[in-house]
């Protein structure tokens, strides 16, 4: 195309002077950029940190059993570490591997934060959690990858978990070692959305009690917010704790044994109000996964979703006249909602071990389970090899057609002797 008239031309001494501004800004932030990697940061007096070529900050522990400037050495680090991954821009925080030290305190990150601790063993305080954050944060983009976590409580954490997190959006745990007591979770998630749990070891440790009944706790929970299932969030006030579900939540192909080992929760509490609250689209898949005195996966109140690929197994024997803490993969309605009957789950290519059943489906139903009132939903279950110590014939079972559609497909199923 042609264009006809008087064209406007940059006098030569202005384009060669813009030119040198370009260049000159170039050379700056080259030099910046170079100048990071041998930047150190300090904190009251001491180097605690140093930017490596990637533009990550290396932590560098302090090892002395003596105190500093009045401080123990778990004060040291906890302060220290603190003050790395607290503020809202974008930061890396790089936990040399080898490492071993203790924190007196929970980590706090603030938004767009990663702390990598592949190769590092960190051990926090008594009776605390070791990573955690405020419902008041909104937190967004967090990523702990790698590292050994650890409570020094003999038995292991008890109550909240090691790691324990409200209201993240964007949140990535992996490959880390961590584990809590069988009355605490492991990891904790409340009320959060877009979030990875993969590739970590995930176990509890000390020992049930002898009374199963009291043995309930899952390792890995995906969490409502109520007064009840999150106490320590409804400590910042009553709009937190409304009964906030979690989303889009993939559990990844981790190794994962606790008395429930992964349980997806709901709650009775407060009268039922927040009985009709679901999770929604969350994938289990390519997990090893045990439980020891409960059900191995609890998939309660979730609309949409996927388990997947994994080895699930509960060795519970509980002799209760339902049996139901002894299913493999319980999937059930505890209230309703309106988009769960048009929903759809997938079981597939799993290898499933349960005592009264394997795989086990219930909709909500009146008192005298003579109507359902809720549906699961359209669900497909292919692929399956199901061991079921009750007989083959229960190793797969739709109470009263709970499902709106139940298709089965190449599942093979076996009495688990």
């Amino acid at each position: 195309m042609d264009f006809k008239g008087k064209q406007k031309r940059f006098p030569l001494p202005v384009l060669f002077l813009s030119l040198i501004i370009i260049f000159g800004l170039c050379f700056i932030v080259d030099t910046e950029q170079v100048h990071a990697a041998g930047k150190t940061v300090s904190f009251k007096g001491r180097k605690i940190a140093e930017y490596n070529e990637k533009g990550e900050m290396v932590y560098i522990p302090y090892t002395s059993t003596k105190s500093y400037r009045g401080s123990t050495p778990s004060n040291v680090n906890y302060n220290a570490l603190n003050s790395l991954v607290k503020g809202n821009e974008k930061k890396t925080i790089v936990i040399p591997k080898g490492s071993k030290f203790t924190i007196n305190g929970v980590l706090k990150p603030g938004n767009n934060t990663t702390i990598i601790a592949t190769g590092a063993t960190i051990t926090g305080k008594k009776k605390s959690n070791l990573v955690s954050c405020s419902p008041k944060q909104n937190l967004k983009n967090l990523t702990i990858k790698g590292g050994t976590w650890k409570s020094p409580d003999k038995g292991g954490r008890v109550g909240g978990g090691i790691f324990a997190f409200s209201f993240v959006n964007g949140l990535k745990i992996e490959g880390v070692t961590c584990s809590a007591n069988y009355h605490g979770h492991a990891i904790e998630i409340i009320a959060c959305k877009n979030v990875t749990i993969q590739n970590n070891k995930i176990t509890a440790i000390g020992k049930c009690p002898k009374d199963p009944k009291t043995c309930l706790e899952a390792q890995l929970q995906i969490d409502i917010s109520t007064k009840q299932t999150a106490p320590k969030v409804a400590e910042y006030g009553k709009k937190y704790v409304q009964g906030q579900t979690c989303e889009n939540v993939k559990i990844l192909n981790n190794t994962v044994t606790g008395a429930r080992a992964v349980e997806l929760n709901w709650t009775a509490s407060e009268g039922g109000k927040y009985k009709n609250k679901f999770h929604k689209n969350i994938i289990i898949k390519g997990n090893k996964i045990t439980g020891t005195s409960s059900e191995a996966v609890a998939f309660f109140n979730v609309i949409g979703g996927e388990i997947s690929n994994n080895t699930i197994k509960t060795k519970s024997t509980r002799k209760q006249a339902n049996g139901s803490y002894t299913i493999g993969v319980h999937v059930a309605a505890m209230g309703k909602h309106k988009s769960l009957a048009k929903s759809k789950l997938i079981i597939k290519n799993n290898t499933i071990y349960g005592n009264r059943n394997g795989i086990h489906f219930k909709g909500l139903f009146n008192k005298n389970e003579t109507k359902c009132l809720q549906k699961l939903g359209n669900i497909t279950v292919s692929g399956n090899k199901v061991y079921c110590k009750k007989g083959k014939d229960q190793a797969i079972v739709q109470v009263k057609k709970s499902c709106s559609k139940l298709t089965q497909s190449k599942n093979k199923t076996y009495k688990w002797k």
